[in-house]
């Protein structure tokens, strides 16, 4: 039986790129399927994705993808190191897994990994240049980079497996996406996995590219243009069949004829009464949530019109919007530091191909954690100290779910009464 290709991804939206890398992906690493770790109702960026997990796992199997499984909302919602720990854990337990295929700007797996090799190790000289330069005032990412330039600038020598230099290497961490593919091969190590990383070069828009145009918009581009109101019927349509490939494309347009894309401002009023229920003290449990900024939640309280625009408020030259954002979407909720240390001990099949059914025999027959077709059955698939992190999982969807009926006026459906997708 043909081997299996990991991918990690949010799809928020699905877009040709998106089914580019999955079929690159097949052709680099000659496996015959691709299983797709997928984040739910809740993305990476601390906002809520703007189609539900049911419709994002539609879109993936309609451009090639062979099964989805959900990534928890512990992991789904974290900073990058816990998103990819998340997923890679989740890879590696289930046992059959031959890659995992990511995105990256450089395309040089060799560069990303000699990177990741140091960020797993975290030897004592940088972890003394870490400490130091944290103390100077720098930003975590910036003083993770001068940490790794010096503890390179000591060690890096021509027998490396990277044929770029120092300058170029440092580079590598002011892209979003070698970001994290370096956060992946940072938790395979970590795992001593067996899993092999394998990235493409990115093509097309940029990651946070916001210009629609192109031949291969960024989800940002995509989801900006979805919200746009001006558009007509048939201008809505030009844009899919231009950024998405025509099976999703067909698919999302029907979905919008009964549906209304969602997002952070939707949550604005949930947002607020969390807000308003905590002290500092209590605010400051919550993942990413400092005391400081805590207490700052609490001084600009008056100062709320929406999640967007408390998030823009809050954001200092230390903390970016997005990390704020995901603060407050950690707030909103309840995800705890706490939450974030826990081992994953199950997984969740949101839909797959019938075609691709011997995929999911050998996920049943390999995985060391339990494989989760049918949601009703948790307490009898995984063990008791895991309920709290899946009926978490249960709460955000009924969370979104409730959101997204009210805003389409369509009737509130419970997740633990959803099927898996099956095309």
């Amino acid at each position: 039986m043909g081997g299996i290709t990991g991918i990690i991804a949010e799809y928020n939206p699905f877009h040709k790129g998106h089914s580019y890398q999955i079929e690159k992906a097949k052709e680099l690493t000659k496996n015959q399927y691709v299983l797709v770790i997928m984040s739910g109702d809740f993305v990476q960026r601390g906002a809520p994705a703007i189609f539900d997990k049911y419709a994002r796992t539609r879109m993936a199997l309609l451009g090639g993808a062979d099964a989805v499984l959900e990534l928890p909302s512990y992991w789904a919602c974290g900073s990058a190191e816990y998103f990819a720990k998340g997923a890679a854990e989740i890879l590696d337990a289930l046992g059959c897994v031959d890659h995992l295929c990511f995105g990256s700007e450089s395309g040089d797996i060799d560069s990303l990994q000699e990177i990741a090799q140091v960020l797993a190790r975290e030897p004592e000289e940088f972890q003394k240049s870490l400490k130091k330069f944290l103390k100077e005032g720098l930003s975590f990412p910036a003083a993770r980079k001068k940490a790794l330039a010096v503890y390179l600038e000591n060690h890096f020598s021509e027998s490396s497996r990277s044929q770029i230099s120092i300058p170029e290497m440092l580079s590598l961490l002011d892209s979003p996406n070698n970001l994290l593919g370096i956060e992946y091969c940072k938790a395979l190590s970590r795992l001593n996995s067996q899993i092999a990383p394998v990235t493409i070069e990115r093509k097309g828009a940029g990651y946070h590219e916001k210009e629609s145009s192109c031949s291969m918009p960024s989800a940002t581009a995509l989801r900006r243009a979805l919200l746009d109101t001006k558009g007509t019927k048939a201008t809505l349509s030009l844009l899919l069949s231009h950024a998405q490939p025509d099976s999703a494309a067909a698919f999302t347009e029907e979905l919008l004829s009964s549906q209304c894309p969602v997002t952070e401002e939707d949550f604005s009023l949930l947002l607020k009464y969390q807000l308003l229920l905590r002290s500092p003290e209590e605010l400051a449990h919550f993942a990413d949530v400092s005391l400081d900024l805590a207490r700052r939640i609490r001084r600009e309280q008056n100062s709320f019109v929406s999640f967007s625009q408390f998030a823009s408020l809050l954001k200092t030259r230390e903390m970016t919007y997005t990390r704020i954002s995901r603060a407050l979407l950690h707030i909103l909720l309840s995800i705890t530091q706490e939450d974030l240390a826990e081992t994953i001990g199950y997984v969740r099949l949101l839909g797959f191909r019938k075609e691709s059914s011997p995929l999911l025999r050998r996920l049943q027959d390999n995985s060391r954690i339990p494989v989760i077709t049918k949601a009703a059955d948790y307490r009898k698939l995984i063990s008791e100290n895991q309920w709290l992190a899946f009926e978490k999982d249960l709460f955000c969807a009924d969370l979104y779910e409730s959101v997204k009926a009210e805003k389409s006026q369509k009737p509130f459906v419970s997740d633990l009464q959803r099927s898996p997708v099956i095309l």
